[in-house]
């Protein structure tokens, strides 16, 4: 099995995003640390991962819903602190935003599935992730894509 840290290096940047993408950032921060330091108590308890990468992004997720539960709102579309105020920031961050806004009216699957794909998992980690069968992943991600260019354009935002 991979090494604490090597797991921690190479997925923390993907996990983070994932987390940004469905809470706002410094909630991201937390819940990843939150997995991470799970994954090893667990892993130090003895717990073997067959698949860490899918283990680490699940938890992720979930923690990510129990914190949208909590607080009964997406807090994705909140700006960060310490944004630049240049235009191209400004535009950058609208743009976020607006992807933010359209993702939060996705239903949970559709959202955890686009998320996933945007972060580069292959159909085959996504549906580990999400335990939805490989065999329905790309239809069913195909159709969470429509779902949201639908709402991008109801919300004035063209995919090129």
């Amino acid at each position: 099995m991979e090494t604490f840290e090597h797991l921690y290096k190479q997925h923390y940047p993907g996990l983070h995003r994932t987390a940004q993408k469905m809470l706002c950032h410094d909630t991201a921060n937390d819940i990843v640390q939150d997995v991470f330091i799970d994954f090893y108590q667990k892993t130090r308890n003895g717990v073997k991962f067959e698949f860490p990468k899918s283990y680490l992004y699940r938890s992720t997720l979930n923690k990510c819903i129990d914190e949208q539960r909590k607080n009964r709102k997406f807090a994705g579309n909140q700006i960060p602190e310490g944004i630049q105020d240049s235009h191209h920031e400004y535009e950058k961050q609208e743009t976020k935003n607006c992807i933010g806004n359209c993702l939060a009216e996705l239903s949970l699957k559709d959202r955890e599935i686009t998320v996933l794909y945007s972060e580069g998992l292959s159909y085959k980690e996504i549906s580990e992730v999400t335990e939805i069968p490989f065999s329905s992943i790309g239809k069913t991600l195909s159709r969470a894509l429509k779902k949201l260019e639908k709402e991008l354009k109801i919300k004035g935002y063209e995919l090129l």
